[in-house]
């Protein structure tokens, strides 16, 4: 046999063997597609509450608002007003307090391929008055009884409850329930496992 002809059988030996192998490999990763393709995707309550955390506290409301308060005081004396003793003035002033809830107090169960996360009740979070907007008119006071800082502050923290209450009577917490849920849903509904493995059920913990 010429040294020609050995060199091509050498050659079609080693095409063959590089074509078997790549047909092997071939195999081997279009079996491990398929028998992955048959598999689901889990996601733990672990995960799903970790994502929750990542937050803490979600705030989906906040309520903005400038007021005017009166402030009226006397020494009194077996509940009448002594005379000479009324001290008064005007406040004005604005505010923001934000409503939503607590994320470490959420709890997640996993059952089967669906999701509930029960949420704690939504809150106000936070009431701050801007102490740059404070301005006082038409303030009065007497030597027997004369206006003092905490009378300032005293007035201050009542007027914060009165517009916490305005705020809740306005829909505040309602309208911040369904916010958190939709919020809830959205993060939760990121994670491509969950939207195409799971249901997802987000409710409020009953009281």
């Amino acid at each position: 046999m010429r040294m020609g002809e050995k060199l091509q059988d050498l050659r079609k030996l080693i095409v063959n063997a590089l074509i078997l192998l790549l047909l092997g490999t071939g195999l081997f990763w279009a079996g491990t597609l398929v028998s992955n393709s048959g598999q689901t995707t889990t996601i733990s309550q672990e995960e799903v509450y970790a994502r929750l955390q990542e937050i803490n506290e979600l705030c989906t409301m906040e309520y903005q608002y400038s007021k005017v308060g009166e402030f009226d005081n006397s020494l009194q004396i077996n509940g009448w007003n002594v005379p000479l003793t009324q001290k008064h003035f005007l406040l004005t002033y604005s505010g923001s307090l934000k409503a939503g809830v607590d994320l470490e107090q959420a709890t997640v169960t996993i059952d089967d391929h669906s999701i509930l996360v029960e949420l704690p009740p939504v809150t106000i979070l936070s009431h701050a008055i801007e102490e740059d907007s404070i301005e006082v008119y038409d303030e009065s006071g007497s030597i027997f009884n004369p206006i003092s800082v905490s009378d300032y502050a005293a007035f201050a923290n009542q007027q914060k409850q009165v517009v916490e209450e305005e705020a809740i009577e306005r829909g505040l917490l309602s309208q911040a329930a369904t916010r958190t849920q939709q919020c809830i849903r959205d993060l939760i509904l990121l994670t491509p496992e969950v939207q195409e493995n799971y249901t997802l059920d987000v409710r409020f913990q009953e009281a």
